[in-house]
């Protein structure tokens, strides 16, 4: 079957040549693919035309003809020099990768285990589409496509993004060149939200299309962070607890992070904290808008910055009636009035490959190793049938004045289980679960806890969040089909057991991966 690209070159071959090639690159610039597309096809053969035709097949994820085209095009600028860098880059990330194919979203990964993310990264793609997009004025024409790499080091060489910024501020997807970009789940040491980052990086999508590529990024990022979970909630989610602290602290000190550090990108922030701090600040600045204004107000401030209006002028107009001081005080009225949390808090780190123990992937424990000796001993005493003393030991691994940490948690209330205070094991974990949601042990065990006490719905809660976040751990997932199972959901049950397998088996062959491109 030929390619979308070169189907519409073939289409519209016999077309008079002669487009601009400056119209072409404004319709790439504007996201608008099938535009760039029809001009490039009749652009003629100019160096400069086989450029916009390489760019074309470029953002269409046909990699192999990109490069060729830009070879073929011969030495040019500098940055003809840094596309051709990115293709080859690119075209090495994504070398063995297959495709599958629902209606108009694509999704290419490599096989194996990955394979486990693709039924539920097709589900998230067209809900987000679905009911996420009407909020924002509706999705781009064509097609989706998403790349999910099974390595950070696959992303990031696709992405051009330096090391240091995925790993400094945790840069994990992108959106751009027409097309999403994913790091597997697997690929970090504790999984991450992927399905909601799916939908989060779709939105810049639909943002980039309808504002031609206008909106400055803290725009992007607060209307993606506080509708990125909207395809599967109907309303925005509280901040977690760590964004909370942050927020509270810098609203107490003064030191909120400015609209304009936010630009280039969040990833070139200074650290995690201030990445964090400043997408709390833009997320709570659109719910904010929403709340004044309606769920249509997101889309008029699209409407009115796609003609150049600037951004946070747009969403006063909407919000206040064009008052920007208004707006940004009546933002700042509504944070006070969230009781955000002020306990202090730590980052969960965004940790690439595998840790080298289960204290790297902790956001107390990775930085203090002092404490992590306590955790350690604690270990050692617990293997050695002393829960108690090992209790001892994990309660003086807990930093002064803040909440245990997730992994001392889990390992608290695997010794109260063998002390038998099943009680003290279900608060340990509940409180873990409310300070550090995005932790899957802490949710494995809590699910574990509450099915034994014979509450399946509340243990299926916890299992499932288990799973979103890291899908690669095949007890969850024997846990999900046994569930499902019980609670008269064959379909589902099937799926799990399905994922189960292909886990223990290390992946599935490329037969089995449906329509493959």
């Amino acid at each position: 079957m030929k390619s979308w690209f070169a189907s519409s070159l073939l289409l519209l071959s016999g077309a008079a040549w002669g487009a601009s090639v400056d119209e072409g690159r404004a319709c790439l610039e504007a996201s608008d693919l099938p535009c760039a597309a029809r001009i490039a096809a009749t652009a003629g053969d100019s160096a400069a035309a086989l450029a916009l035709r390489a760019e074309v097949a470029f953002a269409s994820g046909q990699f192999a003809d990109a490069l060729r085209l830009l070879e073929s095009a011969g030495p040019g600028d500098e940055q003809r020099a840094r596309d051709l860098a990115l293709y080859r880059a690119t075209l090495q990330a994504t070398d063995g990768f297959v495709t599958s194919k629902k209606g108009d979203v694509e999704i290419r990964y490599l096989p194996g285990t990955d394979l486990v993310l693709v039924d539920e990264a097709f589900e998230a793609l067209q809900a987000a589409h679905d009911r996420i997009g009407p909020l924002l004025g509706g999705a781009p024409p064509g097609g989706i496509r998403m790349e999910i790499y099974p390595s950070a080091e696959r992303f990031t060489k696709a992405s051009g993004l330096p090391p240091e910024a995925v790993q400094t501020t945790g840069v994990v997807a992108l959106s751009k060149w027409t097309r999403l970009l994913v790091t597997s789940p697997r690929a970090l040491g504790r999984g991450y939200a992927w399905k909601d980052t799916i939908a989060h990086e779709y939105i810049h999508y639909i943002v980039a299309w309808r504002t031609q590529d206008r909106a400055p990024v803290w725009l992007q990022e607060g209307i993606a962070r506080s509708h990125e979970s909207l395809w599967h909630l109907d309303e925005p989610p509280i901040l977690q607890p760590y964004q909370q602290s942050l927020l509270a602290d810098a609203l107490a000190n003064d030191t909120l992070v400015p609209l304009a550090r936010m630009h280039p990108s969040m990833a070139f922030l200074d650290s995690a904290d201030e990445a964090a701090l400043a997408f709390a600040q833009v997320s709570t600045m659109m719910v904010h808008l929403r709340e004044v204004a309606g769920d249509a107000a997101v889309s008029a401030v699209l409407d009115r910055v796609r003609v150049g209006t600037d951004a946070l002028k747009a969403t006063a107009d909407v919000g206040t009636q064009g008052n920007v001081d208004t707006f940004m005080a009546g933002w700042r009225e509504r944070l006070k009035g969230m009781h955000l949390v002020s306990r202090k808090l730590a980052a969960m780190p965004t940790v690439l490959g595998t840790p080298e123990d289960d204290f790297g992937i902790d956001p107390v424990l990775a930085n203090r190793r002092d404490l992590a000796g306590h955790a350690r001993l604690g270990d050692l005493l617990r293997e050695a049938d002393r829960a108690e003393a090992a209790l001892v030991e994990y309660n003086k691994a807990i930093p002064d004045g803040e909440p245990a940490p997730p992994t001392l948690s889990a390992r608290m209330s695997d010794a109260l289980l063998t002390l038998k205070r099943v009680d003290d094991a279900l608060a340990t974990l509940r409180a873990s679960v409310s300070d550090y949601p995005e932790y899957a042990s802490t949710r494995k065990r809590l699910g574990s806890i509450l099915l034994s006490q014979g509450k399946p719905r509340e243990a299926l809660v916890q299992y499932r969040a288990s799973a979103d976040i890291n899908p690669f751990d095949p007890d969850v997932q024997a846990a999900l089909a046994d569930l499902y199972t019980s609670l008269g959901d064959p379909s589902l049950a099937a799926r799990h057991a399905r994922y189960r397998g292909i886990l223990a088996l290390g992946g599935a062959t490329p037969g089995e991966h449906g329509d493959d491109g």
